[in-house]
């Protein structure tokens, strides 16, 4: 069953959000995928378009592998200025070139001057080789304050990520390294380096993240906050977890546009690489989580990202409406938002075997996936809570996305449930509302 709210491609196979952008009243999202089937290979970049964070059309891919180089991750930027030479308000790709058989990874661009329907691949590319086999991932901002392009990009084996700077998008000068400084795991990727408002104080302070691809808690995506000075982040606080499931990977933001609160938007991977290839195979593989509003707070002593879902796509969810769950089972259709107060233990199940539990009690918030077709996916999350607030859950086929403490804690999951309707019941009765997805699927079967 394909989901009615979360973005996932007509066919193939789709990870890594890619090339972040809002041009000319359009949000662009590329991804990693494969145009010529749903396992991993061949990686370019697909692309949709969405004028609202909501309805997305899915448009012929943006960047395709050309003469043995993939495609891997990376970011885009609107040259408003013309700095590489493409012209003032040129649309930039700045991604990884992935060479399999030469074991190597360089930094290329590409541009557009037609809103992103048709890419031109820089002459000179590359135009940043270490000649390494893991050194990709770039994401690129404009750094106002020493008006230049600022790159982040990792050097995955390492552990550690590369500061650059350039003019123009085609010379870079290496300014300095984020280093592993007691971050757990192994294999780095997918780095972000982004300003955030601090909530309340009228200040910003800036967000390192990072994606580990194996022994990192949660779903591997790591955070710190701190300051950057046009050239060095400096950390002022440990390394946190920014989504404790199984299933939020390689989120990237678009820069800008903000809200009025001067949030941006993040979007990630509903997947992660140690399960998707033991998926059964159904045309398509792989979906985004929802867009979601980012910000800074201090709390605990410590200062944290916030997560709220994007209020364009909650807007498109109907009014509240009770939702009385307990021992005696309900039906539930997919697609809703619900919010849950107090402590329960919520169980989902398709009558398969296939079941979803998410436990709220003293020791904080569990989440566990049980899928006896798919035993690989069986798992289990759980996160710290410190306040009492209601939590905020999401169900579509195929993901589940839970908010709790405000937004300071996140977890994400892919499931298999199958139906238009599952069994819902709690061990005891449960004080809920739910609030069923009214609009059309974000893309047709």
């Amino acid at each position: 069953m394909r989901p009615r709210f979360h973005y996932a491609p007509r066919a193939n196979w789709l990870s890594d959000p890619n090339g972040l952008v809002h041009d000319r009243g359009e949000w662009h999202m590329a991804y990693q995928y494969n145009p010529h089937g749903e396992e991993w290979g061949h990686m370019a970049w697909g692309h949709a378009v969405s004028p609202d964070l909501v309805r997305w059309t899915e448009l012929p891919p943006a960047l395709v592998e050309t003469d043995g180089e993939m495609v891997f991750s990376g970011s885009a930027v609107i040259d408003h200025a013309g700095t590489a030479g493409f012209g003032k308000g040129a649309m930039v790709a700045i991604y990884t070139g992935a060479h399999s058989a030469a074991q190597r990874q360089v930094q290329c661009l590409a541009h557009s001057t037609d809103a992103g329907r048709h890419w031109a691949r820089y002459a000179g590319n590359p135009v940043l080789d270490l000649g390494l086999a893991d050194f990709r991932d770039p994401n690129v901002i404009w750094h106002d304050a020493t008006a230049r392009w600022i790159m982040t990009v990792v050097l995955s084996t390492q552990n550690r990520a590369a500061i650059y700077a350039s003019p123009n998008l085609r010379d870079w000068t290496l300014l300095s390294h984020v280093e592993t400084d007691g971050a757990p795991g192994h294999l780095w990727e997918c780095p972000l380096l982004i300003e955030l408002p601090v909530e309340g104080s009228g200040e910003t302070r800036w967000l390192f993240k990072v994606d580990v691809l194996s022994g990192a808690p949660g779903s591997g995506a790591l955070y710190r906050t701190g300051h950057f000075d046009g050239e060095r982040f400096h950390a002022d606080g440990p390394w946190q977890v920014a989504d404790h499931g199984q299933d939020f990977y390689a989120a990237i933001a678009w820069h800008a546009p903000r809200d009025a609160a001067g949030r941006p938007l993040w979007i990630g991977w509903l997947g992660n690489h140690a399960v998707q290839k033991a998926l059964p195979l159904q045309g398509w593989r792989g979906a985004m989580s929802v867009p979601r509003r980012l910000a800074l707070t201090v709390a605990g002593g410590a200062c944290r990202l916030r997560q709220t879902v994007e209020p364009a796509l909650m807007a498109q969810f109907g009014a509240p409406q009770p939702l009385a769950l307990g021992h005696a089972p309900v039906a539930l259709a997919p697609g809703i938002v619900a919010g849950l107060a107090g402590d329960f233990a919520l169980t989902l199940e398709d009558g398969t075997g296939r079941r979803i539990d998410l436990i709220r009690n003293a020791a904080g918030l569990r989440l566990e996936r049980r899928d006896p077709v798919t035993p690989q996916l069986d798992a289990e999350a759980l996160a710290p809570l410190e306040t009492a607030s209601p939590i905020l859950l999401l169900i579509d086929h195929g993901a589940i996305e839970v908010l709790a403490d405000d937004g300071l804690v996140a977890l994400t999951m892919q499931h298999r449930l199958a139906g238009e309707t599952w069994r819902a019941g709690a061990d005891r009765p449960v004080e809920a509302t739910c609030r069923q997805w009214q609009g059309a699927p974000i893309t047709a079967a």
